[in-house]
């Protein structure tokens, strides 16, 4: 009699893992457009603006040429939104080292100062970024600007509400302003490069900008 044959058992089905995590198409999105912008900052950086091309920057990204036009309109598009961004990124820092500051007028800007410098080491692609800009991302430049200028406005109006500013109206205050943003370029262009690389710059530099404005900007 032939054996009977036992029926093989049924497999188990091997354990599901947790589904991974998928990006939303909105993130995925946002993903690509910082990898483009991304890419710009650092071309830029390097070359500047004119050899900037969307052939670059597609293939720094390793992103689809013609995926560029789903998230900027044109090569100029990006390059105006490129020192915007950067503005806010700085204005970010400034803000996060003058909230931890000493509350004393000429601390926070010690701290205002201080934070630009290490901005720029931290981001050294917004030098030439920023040298290039009024002429080759005119539009950029000027948001920037304007940023820049209403962000410390808003600085010296809380120092002047506070009676801590030599200066004594709205008019003195705005070319206050510009004069001490303006510092801040010529500074960096001559102190804070060394050997074709960005550094912050030595401890002077900061004290002697603040034997400046102290008792000529800020009461003492």
């Amino acid at each position: 009699m032939a054996p009977s044959v036992q029926p093989m058992p049924a497999k188990r089905a091997a354990p599901r893992g947790k589904p991974k995590d998928r990006l939303s198409r909105a993130e995925k999105a946002e993903v690509t457009r910082t990898r483009l912008f991304d890419a710009a900052v650092a071309i830029v950086g390097e070359s500047g603006y004119a050899a900037t091309s969307v052939a670059l920057i597609t293939a720094r990204a390793e992103v689809a040429q013609g995926t560029f036009y789903n998230y900027f309109e044109s090569r100029q598009d990006l390059l105006d939104q490129l020192l915007p961004a950067i503005s806010d990124g700085m204005h970010d820092l400034v803000r996060k080292r003058v909230l931890a500051a000493a509350d004393d007028a000429l601390a926070r800007e010690r701290a205002r100062i201080s934070a630009f410098f290490e901005f720029l080491e931290e981001a050294p692609h917004l030098f030439k970024i920023l040298s290039e800009g009024p002429v080759q991302a005119p539009l950029g430049f000027a948001r920037h600007m304007e940023k820049q200028t209403a962000s410390y406005r808003r600085a010296l109006a809380y120092e002047l509400r506070r009676g801590n500013l030599v200066i004594t109206s709205a008019d003195e205050l705005e070319v206050v302003a510009q004069m001490l943003l303006s510092s801040r370029e010529y500074l960096s262009a001559r102190f804070c490069f060394v050997d074709g690389r960005f550094v912050r710059p030595p401890a002077f530099v900061v004290d002697t900008y603040m034997k400046m404005v102290a008792g000529t900007v800020f009461k003492t």
